[in-house]
């Protein structure tokens, strides 16, 4: 009994570097630690800590970079590096660099941020990085 135990722990790390490997699109990824799902064509990647996301052809669409990103709604999403928020696109943009302690949900285009303290309010009416309007400007 120990030994098939054994065999069975050996053959499982033999094949740990597997864990993470998908065919997509005809080609082997590796390199992630974690593959997801995908989901709308993109599938969540996790590389050395980082998220990112990859196409459907295993093309890295934003690269793993950040350390959590948040669902994408109307075609934006949160991100968090540091302890700290932003905005990227789906396109892995920056429309809001990640220097924010909170960033609200958007009401109607508007989205209230702190940073350091003070309040800001910033308005986003597109998906790129001039559909956006600091209103009330935290930045320093």
């Amino acid at each position: 009994m120990r030994i098939l135990l054994l065999i069975l722990v050996l053959i499982g790390f033999s094949n740990i570097d597997s864990l993470a490997q998908k065919r997509v699109g005809g080609k082997l990824l590796k390199g992630y630690d974690v593959i997801y799902p995908f989901k709308n064509g993109r599938a969540k990647v996790i590389r050395n800590g980082k998220v990112g996301f990859i196409d459907i052809q295993g093309e890295e669409v934003i690269k793993p970079m950040f350390d959590q990103v948040y669902p994408f709604e109307k075609g934006v999403a949160r991100v968090e590096n540091v302890g700290l928020l932003g905005i990227i696109n789906e396109q892995g943009e920056i429309l809001l660099d990640p220097i924010y302690d909170y960033i609200g949900t958007s009401k109607e285009g508007l989205v209230i941020v702190t940073r350091k303290g003070k309040k800001g309010l910033v308005k986003i009416t597109g998906t790129t990085p001039d559909a956006i309007e600091y209103l009330v400007d935290v930045r320093d």
